[in-house]
């Protein structure tokens, strides 16, 4: 090759790798952008430029601080999360999806939320914070801090659409935050609040406690027939490319967190914890949403440890260890007449101890009809749970004797079809390790039962056999099956 010619080789070559740059740089542009879809415990650069609006700047004050004191230096509490052992527990109603809308508005600046007191200056200090950083005069990318210390508040919403930026925006919870259990202060049933954001991240060595002790027993009031609904933690109401991640949740007075009319929503490695014998305390309830991942992460409630609610697709629930709790559930459907279809909903690699149910699919016999399809619980370890796989399709019903059929009267009009309950094995607490109660009327269709292995590990001492029962359901039997499964 001539000199020449080798020159523009290298011209060639330096002009390729430049262009190549530039792609590169294209693309990690195109990944932050406020439509990115997020990856589980993805990390900011550590030359994070976001500006920090610190939620003290704008009069957040400590516990300690109310009292006069210092501020807590230390990060709140220190906790401690041991596995709580599985206290058995009636499932309770869900609550309508429609109350659970936040339809409040947001204090603007300057502006104080509900009621008076001290945990209303925190929210109102908190709120004032977001709406600096999401809408504020700033422009560029922006983190709300909770730093480390103890701080007491009422309702707090986090409204978009935010304008400062692009690229999400990041609250950072490094404190230790405690809801208020004054129940006159929540005008509707959540304490923290993100609504209509497009681009949102949640992240933090932090703590939200519900501090829901004070309520659980009759929701605050002493008439519970007329009781408002106790708030849940965390609502996450129509926000789009959401990451939350690393927090904790403790006590919540009703669910944990709710994801309500979202999309793209991943939540990874948070821990979740309640005990067993506390009412409605869902680890994770979603509906009306689409795109939902909750993945790596710890949960123990005194109900579901994840539900999966009406209008609800495209689900992912992988390496979740669940219990106490009432499992994993898909429902429950139909109790309310404009409940809509549930599709795609994959459940895998979970490990479930001392759960009163494991994978359990539930529809109430009611006015409603609608579809539960292409649902997938497959790789999951069963540690003396109750109840290991249900479909109930007479949710709501007085329950039967075991092994005697279910219910009479109406039955369900939601069509079960394509379900999959693959490699699961473990040990069960009660005799019946499969119950298949489907609808007289609507049967199940496709159900696979692949390679199920039960052994019985419960307190009967003569009565050790497991055995199944199966009723208006169309099977499809693979590999070991240890009951035998009927037919």
């Amino acid at each position: 090759m001539s000199m020449g010619n080798m020159a523009i080789a290298r011209r060639s070559s330096a002009k390729a790798i430049i262009l190549l740059g530039l792609a590169l740089l294209s693309c990690v542009a195109d990944g932050v952008s406020r439509g990115h879809l997020f990856r589980a415990s993805a990390r900011r650069s550590v030359a994070d430029t976001r500006k920090v609006f610190d939620v003290t700047a704008f009069g957040a004050k400590t516990e300690d601080q109310m009292k006069g004191g210092k501020s807590t230096a230390a990060g709140g509490v220190k906790l401690d999360l041991p596995s709580l052992p599985g206290d058995e527990k009636v499932d309770d109603e869900k609550v309508d999806d429609e109350k659970m809308d936040s339809s409040e508005e947001e204090a603007g600046p300057g502006e104080a939320g509900p009621g008076e007191g001290p945990s209303d200056d925190n929210a109102s200090a908190f709120i004032k914070t977001w709406v600096a950083a999401c809408r504020g005069n700033y422009s560029g990318p922006t983190k709300v801090l909770i730093p480390k210390g103890t701080f007491m508040t009422g309702p707090v919403i986090f409204q978009g659409p935010c304008t400062s930026s692009k690229e999400p925006i990041l609250v950072e919870v490094e404190g230790y935050v405690k809801a208020s259990t004054d129940l006159s202060l929540y005008a509707s049933p959540e304490w923290f609040t993100f609504e209509m954001v497009d681009g949102l991240i949640v992240t933090g060595a932090g703590t939200f406690d519900g501090q829901g002790e004070s309520t659980w027993k009759s929701n605050g009031c002493k008439d519970k027939s007329s009781c408002a609904q106790a708030p849940s933690s965390l609502k996450f109401n129509k926000v789009n490319n959401t990451l939350v991640e690393r927090i904790t949740s403790l006590n919540s007075k009703f669910f944990h967190a709710h994801i309500y009319g979202s999309s793209n929503l991943t939540m990874n490695n948070v821990h979740i914890s309640a005990p067993g014998d506390s009412p409605n305390t869902d680890g994770v309830h979603i509906s009306s949403s689409t795109n939902v991942k909750v993945l790596n992460s710890v949960i123990g409630t005194g109900d579901d440890c994840v539900s999966i609610g009406q209008g609800t697709h495209d689900v992912l629930v992988s390496n979740i260890t669940c219990g106490p709790g009432h499992g994993i559930s898909v429902g429950s459907l139909g109790k309310r007449i404009d409940d809509k279809s549930v599709s795609q909903i994959h459940v895998s690699n979970c490990t479930f101890r001392n759960t009163t149910n494991g994978a359990r699919i539930k529809t109430w016999a009611a006015e409603s009809a609608g579809e539960a399809s292409d649902i997938t619980y497959e790789n999951i370890v069963m540690d003396q749970v109750q109840n290991p796989i249900v479909i109930d399709q007479n949710y709501g019903k007085k329950k039967t004797k075991p092994g005697t059929g279910p219910a009479g009267g109406a039955q369900s009009k939601w069509k079960i079809s394509n379900v999959h309950f693959r490699n699961i094995r473990g040990t069960s607490s009660r005799n019946i390790a499969v119950s298949l109660q489907c609808s007289s009327s609507n049967p199940c269709d496709g159900i696979e039962m692949a390679d199920i292995n039960f052994s019985y590990l419960g307190a009967a001492i003569k009565d050790t056999a497991l055995t199944t029962e199966c009723y208006n359901a169309k099977i499809a039997p693979k590999g070991v099956q240890i009951p035998p499964l009927c037919r």
